[in-house]
C-alpha cells in the first residue's frame, strides 16, 4: 500500500509538471481553440491508445440527455477523444433532450432540429456563445456525422443517461424500434444509465442501474481525473459504472 501511495504522488507531480511545461510551450498560440487543441494533444495523446482506437470495431454514440455518456465513455477510454479523430455528434454536448424528442429527431433525420431553436447556456452550455448562423453550421455538421455513423457496418453502442426517473419502458422500446429501423439489420445495442430498475426483456437493451446525484459541476473534473488524485462520489460512480460498461462492451 505504501508503495502505491508513493507511486500516485510521484505520478501526480509528474503530470502537474507536464501540464505546466505544455502551457509554457503553447502560450504563444493566440487562437484560443487552436491553443486548447494543441494542449489537449500534447497532454492526452498516447500512441498505444491511437493504435487501440484505430482498430476499434465499434462506435459509442451518446443520445443525451446531457454530456454524461460522452464524458463517461471518454474518461474510461471506450470513446476516443477528438485528438484521435473522433467526430462530435448532436447529443454529445447538449442538455435536457427528452427521450421522446430524441426518438422523433432520429426518426425524421433531424429535419426539425432547428425549429423553435433556443440557444441558451441551459441547453447548450458549450455552444451558447455562437451566433445563430455559427450554431446551425456546427450542428448541421454534427448531424451529418451522426447520420454517417448510422450507416457504419461496425457495432454501435447507443447510450442514454437519465437519473431523474423520467423515462419508462415504453419510450425506451420505441427508441429501440427507431434505431433498429435506421440501422437496417446492422448491429447495435441500446444502453440506458438510470437510477431505477426498468423491466425490459429485450437482450439488446441493457439497463445499468446506479443512482447519481449531481450537485455541482465538479463531476466532469472527477470523471476525467487528470492527476488520478480525486476520490469522491463522482469519481467512484465513474469507476463503478465505467467498469460495468467496459465489461459489457469489451
Amino acid at each position: 500500500m505504501e508503495k502505491y501511495i508513493i507511486y500516485n504522488k510521484d505520478m501526480y507531480y509528474l503530470l502537474k509538471l507536464k501540464k505546466i511545461v505544455i502551457k509554457l510551450l503553447t502560450f504563444w498560440i493566440f487562437q484560443i481553440n487552436l491553443r486548447k487543441n494543441a494542449r489537449n494533444f500534447l497532454f492526452y495523446f498516447s500512441f498505444k491508445d491511437y493504435i487501440k482506437f484505430k482498430h476499434q470495431n465499434f462506435h459509442i454514440v451518446s443520445l443525451g440527455n446531457d454530456c454524461m455518456p460522452r464524458v463517461l465513455t471518454t474518461a474510461i477510454k471506450l470513446k476516443p477523444r477528438k485528438i484521435y479523430g473522433e467526430k462530435t455528434l448532436p447529443f454529445d454536448l447538449c442538455r435536457s433532450f427528452e427521450l421522446t424528442k430524441i426518438n422523433k429527431l432520429i426518426e425524421n433525420d433531424f429535419e426539425n432540429y432547428f425549429d423553435n431553436l433556443i440557444i441558451s447556456e441551459k441547453f447548450y452550455p458549450h455552444d451558447y456563445k455562437l451566433t445563430k448562423e455559427q450554431f446551425i453550421t456546427r450542428y448541421k455538421k454534427r448531424i451529418n456525422n451522426f447520420i454517417e455513423i448510422m450507416h457504419s457496418e461496425k457495432m454501435i453502442y447507443f447510450i442514454y443517461a437519465d437519473f431523474d426517473n423520467k423515462i419508462d419502458a415504453d419510450n425506451i422500446i420505441k427508441l429501440y424500434s427507431t434505431l433498429k429501423n435506421k440501422r437496417a439489420h446492422k448491429p447495435f445495442k441500446l444502453i440506458i444509465l438510470t437510477a431505477k430498475p426498468i423491466n425490459i426483456t429485450n437482450s439488446n437493451i441493457i439497463i445499468i442501474v446506479e443512482d447519481l446525484k449531481i450537485k455541482n459541476g465538479n463531476w466532469v473534473k472527477s470523471f476525467i481525473n487528470d492527476y488520478g488524485n480525486i476520490n469522491d462520489d463522482y469519481s467512484k460512480f465513474c469507476n463503478k459504472v465505467g467498469k460495468k460498461l467496459s465489461d459489457f462492451i469489451s
